[in-house]
């Protein structure tokens, strides 16, 4: 049997809830307001115990938010269909002393408190971590503890933090290049393609949350955002021929395209004035514009004729995309260029005013 101290014991609690797909409320005093010490070295049982739990729990995670599923490939020229272990050899999952640092920091620091201390971390990131980075980011959007994470640095140089969860980082956009999503395009892009169907869903819970946002400015930051970070990962993307890997904006935004406009914009403050509102109208359509260089790519690949060697990857993104279509395509045009016009704000006016009082002038 393991014996393990008060400190230890909970760090190897919140491991298991961020690596293991965890709710925050579980976990939410330890996150909150607990300031405890842990030390700079576990017992050689805790060490032996966390690294089992990040292991293990990195591969069921994976699987779980999408490597289960088979996907279309296209193996020397054939299609066939695998899950992502079928698709790729074991990739080598190597958490480096970042993440334990930001188990520590985690534990350590009041999320909710003022005097919260910065996250002091140096090194490169592998894989691994961004994944470990990336599954806290998850566990923490839209609670308080959202903030604190979000303005740490390490946290803010993880592409795929960014492209994840960008609505955990406030209002300073993010300074990303296509150079910044390489290393996760390396050795077959083996995380982004397990990660398809959860940042599908993140992202249509982003675009779906925007109809609460009430201030314009909030609207504008993460519109900016959402714009910069899917520029630099959509030209990684070309760079590298791996249009497919932007897949999962379309299946995000597949069932949007059946709202009106001026669902993105219902909530924002009718108070403000009509240049903000409308800034923040053409904000609220980042994530339309990025479909719009997907069209781009769905048209070309309609060029592909049959003895050009792209033909068969052309064919297989065609058949992949079909669901959303030419069709989907122009519609999310035509919606984004509603809120980019000088009256969509009006859109979002309630078609009715409420009767005036009686004693309210004529």
């Amino acid at each position: 049997m393991i014996r393990v101290s008060t400190a230890e014991h909970e760090i190897l609690t919140l491991a298991r809830a961020i690596i293991g797909l965890g709710q925050y409320v579980p976990v939410e005093d330890l996150l909150r307001d607990r300031h405890i010490t842990v030390p700079e070295r576990l017992s050689p049982g805790a060490m032996h115990v966390l690294r089992d739990t990040l292991s293990k729990g990195a591969v069921l995670a994976l699987a779980r938010c999408g490597g289960w599923r088979k996907q279309r490939y296209l193996d020397g020229g054939q299609e066939r269909s695998g899950r992502l272990w079928e698709r790729h050899a074991p990739p080598a999952l190597h958490f480096s002393a970042l993440s334990f640092h930001t188990l520590r920091w985690l534990l350590e620091q009041p999320l909710v408190k003022h005097g919260c201390k910065s996250l002091e971390a140096e090194g490169a990131l592998t894989p691994a971590d961004e994944f470990f980075l990336y599954l806290c980011c998850r566990l923490v959007a839209g609670t308080p503890c959202a903030k604190a994470v979000g303005e740490q640095a390490l946290f803010r140089r993880s592409a795929l933090c960014w492209l994840g969860v960008p609505d955990v980082f406030g209002t300073t956009p993010p300074k990303l290049t296509a150079a910044s999503f390489a290393p996760l395009l390396a050795n077959g892009g083996w995380l982004l393609e397990a990660l398809q169907a959860d940042l599908a869903h993140r992202w249509r819970h982003l675009e779906e949350s925007k109809r609460f946002l009430h201030e314009p400015e909030a609207m504008v930051a993460l519109g900016a955002a959402q714009e910069a970070v899917l520029s630099a990962f959509l030209d990684a993307l070309d760079a590298a021929g791996r249009r497919d890997l932007a897949g999962f904006l379309l299946q995000a935004g597949r069932p949007l395209l059946e709202q009106p406009a001026s669902r993105w914009v219902e909530g924002l403050s009718l108070t403000s004035a009509l240049s903000v509102r409308a800034s923040a109208a053409r904000a609220s359509g980042a994530f339309l514009r990025s479909l719009g260089r997907l069209a781009r790519w769905d048209a070309d690949h309609r060029t592909v004729r049959f003895f050009d060697d792209t033909y068969d990857a052309a064919q297989l993104l065609l058949s992949e995309w079909s669901p959303v279509g030419e069709a989907g395509f122009r519609r999310a045009a035509d919606l984004e260029r509603e809120l980019s016009s000088s009256l969509t704000t009006a859109s979002a006016i309630p078609p009715t005013l409420p009767l005036p009082s009686a004693g309210s002038a004529p």
